[in-house]
């Protein structure tokens, strides 16, 4: 096990803290400011798809005309007047097949153009069918949302567009939350659950396209169509205003029921979010020791734990819905009652003559028309309640995980590294010090070791040197030049790095050698195959180097898994070689194969191993004692061995523990 020493608290935990709080409206419009970026960045596409739409709607606003102009003017007989009187009249006079052969040529344009000829926009989207009733099947959308509401030639293009804005929002957010978990330090990754990291990066990501499509641009468009439609109606109408009085009061009543329960929504969404984390986290886990619980015959409990899970987010997302029909519940009655009013009026009116039939289609087709975006309108603060929620989550890991930076002065390294110092280090996580007053030096030309009880703050040393972890106090420095100064990726391509506990990538042994080198020959991987004692039993497998392995290099022994581990890490022909354990999972004849070829890379590089074996400390030029939460003594291993009580005590219970 790797002897980083943990802080009792949670670092996730620390690092998620204010999403357990409650989310304001403040709070809520800076998660929304501070994702605008990732919108905008993709100006062009944003401007066609709102051309598009914009250009759709007008027609879409004339399409009610056509059955008023038949059933008005073509049928009864009615002369032209108001809108289509100021449009059609200079055109074709008081002629009723005029009329109808204009209205047929405008319905054609219409179809042709948005596929539309009366009605409700018809939705073509570019949404895929979810797969459950949960925050990962909601989200599975929410990924795809924003399809065009027409499907003629202009639907055809805005889908495509839309298709292309979509996945390229979608894409840099979740590149983005990626790249910062990679980038994150690696103390991270002992208290952060990784289904929670996926659900983040493939989940909660997604909820930027709902933000500007529902957030943006549906309000934007819904309040162009409503006022379009009220210009309209005033203009037709201008002697009943009750009508237009009728249509705008729907926008307060729906407004205000939607932020009522607005809070509600933006909480119950977070609870979603997270049960639908820690569904993938359970089960990411337990895939991930398959092998164990089968040992144990576990399989049935861990199935209820993951079933338990699953049915919480379930249970979440009825709360949810509980919550919208809530809101329906206290929208509909007052609703009701203004529609019931307006259609009493207009029979009315009709009765009285002071409207004819047409009127009444023309009015009935608009409330149709306007009901959706009055709806939009008023409830568009409540329906990115969810998508605020998943964003939150999203910016927790963009704002608290910054990746350790140079100070921008170059990277100051020489050509070759020639010595690494510790000077006064203290490294720890959180309030938690692991170790203190670390001093020490090692130049190219020799072999070191880290020898010191498990737990005792090895491994936290050798991820120091390239800034997995960083120092709270002292410096570390290559020639003279302290790490912090350096960007990590400087430093971490000129230091090779074989782990404790080594894992493979599924592809071909040829391909997780060269990981890191692609610019390798085939001629390069054999070499560092054979020093690290990897060729003889590559060789001997049915397709040697393509040989394709299991999830985690499952199909190899340990033992061959670390030499591959080797070899990729030598491949890149590095100036410092830290190995932690690399000889633990070998046999003796294996392991004196590995020291020999350490010894002679050690020549003209820094070569630092963790070592625990009395024969693999002998070996080395000098061995720093880890002990006390410092070094507590240094020296070769024969002069530590014969004046240092405690590293002799270290010794005997190692070689109790572990085999020679």
């Amino acid at each position: 096990m790797p002897d980083i020493a943990a802080p009792r608290d949670s670092r996730a935990s620390v690092l998620y803290a204010d999403e357990h709080k409650p989310l304001t409206l403040r709070e809520a419009w800076r998660v929304l400011v501070k994702s605008w970026p990732f919108v905008s960045r993709y100006r062009r596409l944003v401007a066609l798809k709102c051309a598009l739409v914009f250009v759709s709607l007008t027609f879409f606003l004339m399409t009610p005309w056509p059955l008023k102009i038949v059933i008005d003017n073509v049928i009864d007989g009615h002369p032209l007047t108001g809108v289509p009187g100021a449009i059609l009249t200079p055109m074709v006079g008081d002629s009723r097949s005029g009329i109808l052969v204009a209205v047929s040529l405008f319905l054609v344009l219409t179809v042709i153009l948005i596929g539309m000829v009366h009605g409700e926009a018809q939705a073509l989207g570019t949404n895929v069918n979810s797969g459950g009733l949960d925050q990962a099947g909601i989200t599975a959308n929410d990924a795809n949302d924003g399809g065009s509401l027409w499907n003629g030639l202009f639907g055809y293009l805005e889908s495509r567009i839309t298709i292309d804005l979509t996945q390229r929002m979608n894409q840099s957010l979740r590149t983005a939350v990626y790249e910062r978990f990679l980038r994150s330090p690696l103390a991270l990754y002992a208290d952060q659950k990784i289904g929670d990291a996926v659900f983040r990066v493939m989940y909660d990501s997604a909820s930027i396209g709902p933000v500007f499509y529902r957030g943006v641009l549906a309000p934007v468009m819904s309040v162009f169509m409503f006022v379009m439609a009220m210009i309209v109606l005033s203009f037709q109408f201008s002697n009943e205003p009750v009508i237009v009085v009728v249509a705008v009061l729907f926008l307060p009543v729906i407004a205000i029921g939607s932020s009522l329960f607005g809070r509600a929504l933006r909480d119950q969404s977070q609870s979603m979010r997270e049960s639908g984390s820690d569904v993938m986290a359970a089960f990411e886990e337990r895939v991930a020791q398959v092998q164990l619980i089968k040992a144990f015959g576990q399989e049935a409990r861990e199935t209820a734990v993951v079933d338990a899970a699953s049915w919480q987010s379930f249970r979440s997302t009825l709360r949810m819905l509980a919550i919208i029909f809530v809101l329906m519940i206290v929208l509909t009655p007052v609703s009701c009652v203004l529609v019931g009013y307006a259609l009493y009026y207009l029979m009315m009116q009709v009765i009285a003559g002071r409207m004819t039939l047409g009127d009444i289609v023309l009015l009935a087709s608009y409330g149709s028309m306007l009901a959706n975006p009055m709806s939009i309108i008023g409830s568009t603060w409540a329906s990115v309640q969810g998508s605020v929620a998943g964003l939150r989550r999203v910016h927790s890991v963009l704002d608290n995980l910054p990746e350790p930076v140079g100070d921008g002065r170059g990277d100051g390294l020489s050509a070759r590294i020639g010595n690494l110092e510790f000077d006064g280090v203290a490294i720890g996580y959180g309030a938690t010090t692991v170790l203190s007053g670390v001093t020490m030096s090692m130049r190219a030309g020799e072999m070191v070791a880290l020898a010191g009880p498990s737990g005792c703050g090895k491994t936290t040393l050798i991820h120091s040197i390239p800034r997995f972890v960083e120092p709270s106090a002292g410096t570390i420095a290559f020639d003279g030049v302290d790490s912090r100064a350096v960007a990590p990726d400087t430093i971490r391509a000129r230091v090779g790095f074989v782990f404790q506990n080594e894992s493979l990538f599924s592809t071909s042994i040829e391909d997780n050698i060269r990981y890191g080198s692609d610019s390798a020959s085939l001629a390069d991987v054999r070499e560092a195959a054979a020093m690290a004692g990897a060729a003889e039993f590559i060789d001997g497998l049915p397709d040697g180097y393509a040989t394709v392995l299991g999830r985690r290099g499952a199909r190899l022994s340990v033992g061959q898994k670390q030499r591959i581990a080797i070899a990729r890490a030598l491949l890149r022909r590095p100036e410092i070689i830290v190995l932690d354990e690399p000889a633990a999972p070998l046999d003796p004849a294996s392991e004196s194969e590995l020291l020999k070829t350490l010894t002679a890379l050690a020549r003209d590089r820094i070569v630092i191993i963790v070592a625990h074996r009395g024969g693999t400390l002998g070996v080395c030029d000098r061995v720093f004692f880890v002990h006390g939460g410092t070094i507590a003594a240094s020296g070769t291993h024969a002069h530590l061995l014969a004046t240092d009580l405690a590293y002799q005590a270290y010794l005997a219970q190692s070689a109790a523990e572990i085999p020679a």
